[in-house]
């Protein structure tokens, strides 16, 4: 499908220098389907709202999630 939109020179060019892509469509594509998979991915870990029980403690969280990397 083709379809014409303005883009941001300024972000297509961050883009391609981070993701190491040539072209303002592979940008845009690659764009496109991290959004959908991270959509998905949320939607998934939505599902499960309800059905798993976290017994630790906040400062658990916070430490698990950051204490590794630091």
């Amino acid at each position: 499908m083709r379809t014409v939109v303005d883009l941001r020179d300024d972000l297509v060019e961050r883009a391609k220098k981070l993701t190491g892509l040539k072209s303002k469509v592979d940008v845009v594509n690659e764009a496109l389907r991290v959004l959908v998979e991270q959509e998905e991915a949320y939607r998934g870990v939505r599902r499960l709202r309800g059905r798993i029980r976290f017994t630790g403690s906040g400062s658990d969280l916070l430490r698990d999630r950051h204490g590794a990397h630091r």
